[in-house]
């Protein structure tokens, strides 16, 4: 990656990790905490407010049900008057008993110290004075009329009196309720705005996260760009490096041939005719002198005439070796049966071979000969095979070479330590668009497959 373009993504990752939205996610946790706590004053005002509406309507209940008790208590007695009769009576003696436990329930309602305990104070006296008065009416046994005048303007006082008290008292328990019904919707209303303003910045929130959201998906669409150029450029440039490369192997192994042939052609014509007239002369120095030397000199003279003779074996063999010439006579199916009968000499083989010559060039030819020479030599040298298989056969129109034995074999993933034969065989492969299988594990053996599609020459391949 070049200079420019690591420092334009260092630049944009910059501005990813320094506009992280640290003060929105802040922001948003104190919104949060904040809808809580008015969800939470809320409800618990509510439940405060129902429970004091709840106090104050039964204290005003328990008003009204003293005027209730006093206005039974009044009629009954009346009642019992006009008819003589105690059923009449029972609402008073009920009422009376009854009186009691509702004015203590008041008393605890107004308690000592509250404005309203003198009015509450008041009241009690004028409803004790009120049933007085009932008793003494009830004791004398006088209906309303029989009365005089003043006790009927007395009683009369009496509950006009009651009557202002409670009305009073009621009116402030309903002033009462009605300030905190009051304190409730101010209460409500300031929640309200609140809840407004948390709203608004909610969604100030909602837009900020979609703008940062947005700006780190542009900035990482410019990061991925700027990977995607970047990569383009880099397999480019590996593409032409690879191509340069496969071009390079290519020449070498061109020129490696054209040099083993340039020395099979020194050895085979220099080399071998030099020798050829050495053994000749020397057994013409044999043959000529004859009796007149020595037996130690006869003896040197065929020991060098059968050393030259091994020499020029040898130098056979190396040019067979460097420009196989039952390849080029013969084709590659006779070459290679030559090659696994030489290779039988020190292991066991098993070869298969089709009838006839494939149509294959002379380069295809040479190729897959070197693949199978590198991999006898490879056996021969670290197998420790007991038994190899060689074949050659013609599958979907391509040319398929094995070459399997039954050795120590070795780990694939450790391939770069086994040397550069292996990748020359594999380019020996690529050069005709044909592909390499090797398949191997330790003590499982070694199989190599090259897979050649058939390409027919102009040429015959036996030139």
């Amino acid at each position: 990656m070049n200079n420019s373009v690591h420092s334009s993504i260092r630049s944009v990752r910059s501005q990813i990790r320094h506009g992280r939205p640290y003060w929105l996610f802040i922001f948003g946790c104190a919104m949060v905490l904040a809808l809580l706590g008015i969800t939470y004053t809320h409800s618990r005002m509510n439940a405060e407010v129902m429970a004091m509406a709840e106090i104050n309507q039964k204290r005003i209940d328990r008003l009204d049900q003293l005027w209730v008790l006093l206005v039974d208590a009044e009629a009954s007695a009346l009642s019992f008057l006009l008819m003589r009769n105690d059923v009449y009576l029972e609402p008073y003696r009920s009422t009376a008993a009854r009186l009691e436990p509702l004015m203590a329930s008041m008393n605890f309602d107004i308690p000592p110290g509250s404005d309203d305990h003198a009015d509450l104070q008041a009241l009690k006296r004028l409803v004790e004075a009120k049933f007085q008065y009932l008793g003494e009416m009830l004791s004398q046994g006088k209906a309303p009329v029989a009365l005089s005048e003043e006790h009927g303007e007395l009683g009369k006082q009496l509950m006009d009196q009651i009557r202002v008290r409670l009305a009073i008292l009621k009116a402030r328990r309903e002033k009462a309720h009605q300030d905190l019904e009051n304190m409730y919707l101010a209460r409500a209303d300031k929640i309200q705005y609140v809840g407004y303003a948390l709203g608004i910045a909610s969604l100030l929130l909602i837009v900020g996260l979609f703008v940062v959201q947005q700006r780190q998906v542009a900035l990482r669409a410019r990061i991925q760009e700027l990977l995607k150029t970047e990569n383009s450029r880099l397999e480019a440039k590996v593409s032409a490096r690879t191509l340069e490369l496969t071009n390079l192997a290519s020449n070498l192994t061109t020129a490696q041939e054209e040099e083993r042939q340039h020395i099979a052609r020194e050895l085979h014509d220099e080399m071998g005719s030099a020798l050829t007239a050495a053994k000749m002369d020397a057994g013409w120095l044999r043959r000529s002198l004859g009796g007149q030397l020595a037996d130690d000199v006869q003896e040197r003279l065929l020991r060098l005439i059968e050393n030259i003779g091994s020499t020029i074996t040898l130098t056979r063999r190396l040019v067979d070796d460097l420009q196989p010439p039952l390849l080029k006579g013969l084709g590659l199916v006779e070459a290679l049966r030559s090659l696994g009968q030489q290779f039988e000499i020190d292991l066991p083989i098993e070869m298969s071979f089709p009838d006839r010559e494939l149509n294959l060039n002379a380069e295809q030819s040479l190729a897959l000969f070197r693949v199978a020479q590198e991999s006898l030599n490879n056996i021969r040298k670290y197998a420790k095979a007991s038994q190899v298989w060689l074949s050659l056969s013609e599958e979907a129109g391509e040319v398929c070479l094995s070459i399997r034995d039954n050795g120590v074999g070795f780990d694939t993933q450790d391939i770069e330590l086994h040397g550069h034969g292996i990748a020359g065989m594999k380019h020996r492969a690529q050069m005709f668009n044909g592909k390499l299988l090797l398949s191997s594990s330790p003590g499982q053996g070694t199989r190599i497959k090259v897979h050649l599609p058939m390409i027919q020459s102009m040429y015959s391949g036996k030139d």
